[in-house]
């Protein structure tokens, strides 16, 4: 059943309270999604089931019988999802038909054709409630960064929400990075508040190394893997740090996903390059082009998934180097090669 956001946190608030709910959060903000699954944490005392898509789709039954699974351990419990798509039909077309649950389920996947089976479902059955979320866009886009900025006690002005909006090309992941790099800078915090400006984003923006970065992603996503080699152990000689390599790459695939979207709609490359305007610089519409003719949609989901992973182990402090980095995206690229 299609639901918007209010429908979705009431959901989650009634789950604190003892109810049960099957919640798909799908769309191109994956980051948003995760945002709002993540309000589960506000209820401790309800334990965590995580299952991959990938378990599911070897096992479809596993679902079902976690969900009507009663916990010997703990008061109560929830099962959350992250999916691809469509891998894990089979799982919800069972859970759905049993007729009652003892356990929440919460699945984040990233952005579903209009005729995936999976979003069809989900969208058809009155047990499910189906949220979609997306980039958020112009006046919102610039809202969202200050209000992610005062959060981490950040005063960021309109001129300077846009730029950091522009260059995250609205990705809420991306922003939230960047804000928590700003205000380590800037040692802030909502009880020592500082200015966000131009000047700081300057010096410590990600976008310092831009050359180098932006032809290795051009190479990254030509899939050529023994020209990506070279081009990762050049960058090692320069010292680049993995965080911003990383956020590089996401950056590039939140915007083939939004672009493959619309190729799923019928339209050429060509005509989704053009109604891209602004978004894509010129200098390289040619390899955005080459790239989506290239990267299937759950290639690109996949690698967003992958992205992000990487990305919240290196803020939770656990120890991975530009070595495993740079070999992890190698063996990556060899596999969806």
């Amino acid at each position: 059943m299609k639901s918007n956001r209010s429908q979705i946190d009431a959901a989650i608030a009634a789950i604190g309270r003892g109810q049960n709910a099957v919640i798909l959060l799908y769309g191109p903000d994956i980051a948003q999604s995760r945002a709002i699954a993540d309000q589960m944490n506000r209820f401790p005392e309800i334990e965590k089931i995580e299952i991959s898509g990938a378990v599911l789709k070897n096992d479809p039954a596993i679902l079902t019988d976690e969900a009507a699974a009663i916990s010997l351990f703990s008061a109560a419990r929830y099962l959350r999802v992250e999916a691809s798509g469509d891998e894990i039909l089979a799982a919800l077309q069972l859970l759905i038909d049993i007729p009652a649950i003892n356990n929440s389920v919460i699945i984040v996947t990233g952005n579903l054709k209009r005729e995936s089976k999976l979003l069809k479902l989900a969208l058809a059955d009155k047990k499910i409630l189906a949220c979609a979320s997306y980039l958020p866009e112009g006046e919102n886009a610039n809202r969202l960064v200050m209000a992610l900025g005062k959060e981490k006690g950040l005063r960021i002005r309109p001129d300077v929400a846009q730029k950091l909006a522009i260059y995250a090309e609205n990705n809420r992941a991306l922003l939230v990075s960047e804000i928590e790099k700003y205000a380590l800078y800037l040692n802030s915090d909502k009880n020592n508040p500082q200015e966000l400006t131009h000047e700081v984003i300057s010096l410590i923006g990600a976008d310092n190394n831009e050359g180098n970065l932006a032809r290795l992603t051009g190479i990254f996503f030509s899939k050529n893997t023994a020209l990506l080699e070279q081009e990762l152990a050049s960058l090692s000689d320069v010292g680049i740090e993995p965080i911003l390599l990383i956020r590089v790459l996401l950056r590039r695939a939140l915007l083939l996903a939004d672009l493959a979207g619309l190729l799923s709609k019928g339209l050429s490359i060509q005509k989704v390059i053009e109604s891209a305007g602004r978004k894509i610089f010129w200098k390289e519409k040619g390899e955005i082009a080459k790239a989506l003719s290239l990267w299937r949609i759950h290639q690109i989901n996949q690698l967003i998934t992958f992205l992000v992973s990487l990305e919240c182990q290196i803020k939770q402090g656990k120890m991975i180097g530009a070595f495993y980095v740079e070999q992890q995206l190698l063996l990556l690229i060899s596999r969806l090669s």
